[in-house]
């Protein structure tokens, strides 16, 4: 508004200005601007503005045949129109608007700053009206620093400016004329005073382009004006276009990005640097541009849209699954949308974001409740906080929704069994009461034993590893019982388990198959031999050859599995296995006191 206001207040200016009289037509027709320079130090504010109203003045005075010098009653004049002081520090922006406006060439931008006795002032004249005045370049003055001898000496270095940007307009003049040789001279008169001055050397890259020169002549005379401008749009911009045409893109890409310095408010600029780098699968160094951009306007939506493009298809996780987060804090509405709640939940998993994945997965469940890979990736957030209990229960109404899902079956009895947690604490303290202590562990088994139902699709699965995932389980699920002590429910576990790793020829002895078999050959010889009391008291009382030859065959099986098993834990192996022996020792005498003859 304070803009909108000077732009009205200068407008009243210029229509009650008096009429020009006519010897004015004879003063120079470029203008210039000198402004305060930006300070780091709030307290040189006032030092900055008395060092650029004495170089104003000085440079009015040396230059008053070359260039039109804004005064400062002028500056003031337009300053309070729109309720500005007269002595206040411009931004860029303020600064440009300003020149635009009282219809200047150029004008000057920058920074002060001292440092002891020692003053320095970084100064860049904007050029905006064909003045041939482009330039950055650095004053430092000490002994004494006083805003005089800064002022002085800034308005000698920007009096040759003024003198060597009148030859390079002339430069231009001739080439336009197609007098390439006198622009050439004219060019080498303002780098004569000069060396540095961009214009001189842009002026000589257009005459080089016009003679038709090699590009590398005229990549070489914009690369000088660059370096007398680091921050020059047009040595930049041009220095681009001539990589391009030698075809390296890479090279091109660095100097749009030294153009976008200088024109750091250049969205469509910005945007297209981003697309450049995109094409060459440069996510990160594009992203970083688009942070940049959004730190300097955070609501230019074509940037946040541009990033999430960038990021997703870079496979940035994490400023993929930030978008997302933003996107649903500043419009809630983007969490009924699947096609984000997916991308979002990817993101979230690729990072192992519990957080996010928890947030998401529950938005998702929300407003997509039939949705069963919705459920799953709930499951998954519960399972990643460890709350199986929750995680398991998520998986069960995905697997409600798709019955049959074997993959969620799965999911569902992985999470039973891991989830499983047998109390030794307590089970120490009910080993008094026998009783008691069967039931609490009949119950761990109970509860472990749930699982079955979900391992089976998965067991009489086509794919393998489903099959092998499964196994997997049920060994964790054998052993975790036998663990609790609950060796006849471990049993039938273990059994299964040994029938489905069997070797499917000599050769297969090697591989995860090979690891589960070992492990489960452990656990059954422990569980066999720590159950049998139960079986062999029933075969005495039996009497039965049959139950007889179940317990001899029984023993061999055993003893088969505890001398393979043995490397998991020997000591607990051979003292199965003497105990296999005892047991070996009398069914003899079973055989011949039952009669039997079927072993």
């Amino acid at each position: 508004m304070r803009l909108l206001r000077w732009v009205v207040g200068m407008g009243c200016i210029a229509t009650a200005a008096p009429a020009q009289v006519s010897y004015q037509s004879q003063q120079p027709t470029e203008k210039l601007l000198v402004l305060p320079l930006m300070v780091k130090s709030p307290a040189d504010s006032a030092f900055s503005i008395a060092v650029m109203d004495v170089a104003r003045e000085k440079l009015g005075g040396m230059a008053r045949y070359k260039i039109q010098v804004i005064p400062k009653p002028k500056l003031c004049e337009a300053l309070k129109a729109s309720d500005y002081s007269c002595d206040v520090l411009l931004d860029e922006t303020q600064a440009n608007q300003l020149g635009r406006f009282l219809s200047v060439n150029a004008y000057t931008t920058g920074t002060l700053e001292r440092s002891g006795g020692t003053v320095t002032t970084t100064l860049r004249v904007r050029d905006i009206g064909s003045s041939g005045l482009a330039s950055l370049f650095t004053v430092t003055v000490s002994n004494p620093g006083t805003a005089a001898s800064v002022g002085e000496a800034t308005a000698q270095r920007l009096n040759n400016l003024v003198r060597a940007g009148e030859q390079a307009r002339e430069c231009d003049d001739q080439r336009k004329k197609s007098q390439f040789s006198r622009a050439l001279d004219a060019a080498r008169k303002a780098q004569s005073i000069e060396p540095n001055l961009p214009a001189a050397h842009i002026c000589i890259a257009t005459v080089y382009e016009a003679q038709h020169m090699p590009l590398d002549s005229l990549l070489a005379a914009y690369q000088r004006a660059a370096k007398g401008d680091s921050l020059n749009a047009t040595a930049w911009e041009n220095i681009a276009h001539l990589y391009q045409q030698k075809g390296d893109t890479l090279k091109a890409i660095d100097a749009l990005i030294h153009e976008l310095a200088g024109e750091p408010q250049n969205t469509q600029l910005r945007l297209g640097i981003v697309e450049l780098l995109r094409q060459q699968k440069r996510y990160a160094q594009a992203k970083a541009l688009l942070d940049d951009g959004l730190a300097k306007n955070p609501n230019e939506q074509r940037f946040i849209d541009s990033r999430q493009r960038i990021c997703i298809e870079g496979e940035l996780w994490r400023c993929v699954l930030d978008g997302f987060v933003e996107q649903a804090k500043n419009d809630p509405t983007k969490l009924g949308d699947s096609t984000v709640l997916k991308a979002a939940l990817g993101a979230a998993q690729q990072l192992s974001d519990t957080q996010q994945l928890l947030f998401f997965s529950r938005a998702a469940v929300t407003h997509f409740a039939k949705s069963a890979a919705f459920w799953k990736a709930l499951g998954s957030a519960y399972e990643l906080k460890s709350q199986k209990d929750s995680s398991v229960w998520a998986y069960k109404q995905s697997l409600k929704l798709d019955p049959t899902d074997v993959k969620a079956s799965l999911l569902v009895a992985r999470g039973i069994v891991e989830g499983a947690t047998y109390d030794t604490a307590q089970g120490n303290k009910l080993k008094a009461d026998t009783a008691a202590l069967r039931a609490f562990r009949n119950a761990f088994a109970d509860r472990i034993d749930s699982a079955k139902t979900y391992l089976a699709p998965a067991l009489s699965s086509p794919d393998s590893s489903d099959r092998l995932s499964a196994a997997v389980f049920m060994l964790t699920a054998g052993s975790k019982v036998a663990q609790a002590g609950a060796y006849d429910r471990a049993y039938p576990w273990l059994d299964q388990l040994l029938q489905l790793v069997a070797p499917r020829t000599p050769a297969d002895t090697v591989g995860p198959r090979q690891q589960i078999r070992l492990q489960a050959s452990f656990w059954f010889g422990v569980s066999s031999v720590a159950s049998l009391s139960g079986p062999w008291t029933a075969m005495t009382k039996s009497k039965s050859c049959n139950d007889a030859k179940a317990i001899s065959d029984r023993l061999a099986r055993t003893k088969e599995t505890l001398v393979f098993g043995a490397r998991v834990h020997p000591p607990t192996a051979n003292t199965m296995l003497q105990n296999v022996s005892k047991f070996e020792a009398v069914m003899p005498q079973v055989k011949k006191q039952f009669k039997c003859k079927n072993f």
